[in-house]
Parts: C-alpha cells; sequence; structure tokens
C-alpha cells in the first residue's frame, strides 16, 4: 500500500468532511457533521494539546484522527478518527490508530488514555488494548450507544 500519515492541514479539510460524510449514518449521526466541520477548522489554530493527523493513500486524503488533552486534565483522548467508507475493512484504520498511539507514546507518556465510541466501533479498539468502563445507550442518538473506553496495554 502506498499509505503514508501525516499532519492534518486546512488544505485536507474537504477530504476529511467525505470521509466523514461517508460514514453518516451508520458511525456518526448528521448533526455531528457541524461539529467535526467546526472541529477541523480550529484544529490548526490550536495550541499543542491537539495533534491531528491524515491517511494518504495513493495521494488522496482517505481518512483522518487525532488525539489531545482537550479538558486540560492531563488526560490524552482519541479524537474523530475516522476512514472513508470505501476503505473500510482494508487495514488504513489500524494504520491509523498505531500511528496515535505511537505519538502518544512518544509526546505524552505515561498518560491515561480514553476513547468514546459506538456499539459499532468497540470491538475494533477492543482488539488493540482498550477496555469498555461505561456504556450510555442511545447517548448520540436513538439507537447509537455510547461506549467509553480507557486503553491498558
Amino acid at each position: 500500500m502506498n499509505t503514508i500519515i501525516r499532519i492534518y492541514s486546512k488544505n485536507d479539510e474537504f477530504d476529511c468532511l467525505d470521509a466523514f460524510k461517508s460514514n453518516v449514518p451508520d458511525y456518526f449521526t448528521i448533526e455531528e457533521i457541524i461539529e467535526f466541520q467546526n472541529f477541523l477548522q480550529k484544529v490548526e489554530i490550536e495550541d499543542n494539546r491537539i495533534h491531528f493527523y491524515v491517511v494518504v493513500y495513493d495521494e488522496k486524503v482517505i481518512g483522518c484522527g487525532g488525539f489531545g488533552d482537550k479538558n486540560n486534565n492531563e488526560i490524552i483522548s482519541l479524537t474523530w478518527g475516522l476512514v472513508h467508507k470505501a476503505y473500510h475493512k482494508m487495514g488504513f484504520g489500524e494504520i491509523l490508530l498505531l500511528h496515535r498511539l505511537e505519538q502518544i507514546k512518544k509526546l505524552k507518556p505515561g498518560l491515561p488514555l480514553i476513547v468514546d465510541t459506538t456499539q459499532y466501533s468497540f470491538g475494533f479498539f477492543e482488539k488493540y488494548g482498550f477496555e469498555t468502563t461505561k456504556i450510555t445507550n442511545d447517548y448520540y442518538t436513538i439507537g447509537m450507544h455510547r461506549y467509553d473506553m480507557v486503553f491498558k496495554s
């Protein structure tokens, strides 16, 4: 695979939004599109609390994701990790997650790591050492439950 992961830039916004929208309504709600777009518009001007990356395959941005200490409380959370639906089940999500875990280990060693996700993705995170600590039914929308997870490996 001709795949690289690099730091997000403003020029990636359209492709990241396109990848996000391809995952609505299966993995994200339609209401989250605006929230994600607002995040992308702010990510470059953030202080060093947010680290955000894109997955580039054959010179096209097909996914994105990051991490940060969003509450400034020394707890790192994964944020907005996704791959365009056309590229699911091809290993790109794994590449992106492993890159983020490596960067967290290097930039934020020893800090706790959390993620919130849905019943559709929690199994993916379990394979890489995350454990569910809480489930909130119908959190994102009716039928889309929130799984709070912590990294244990």
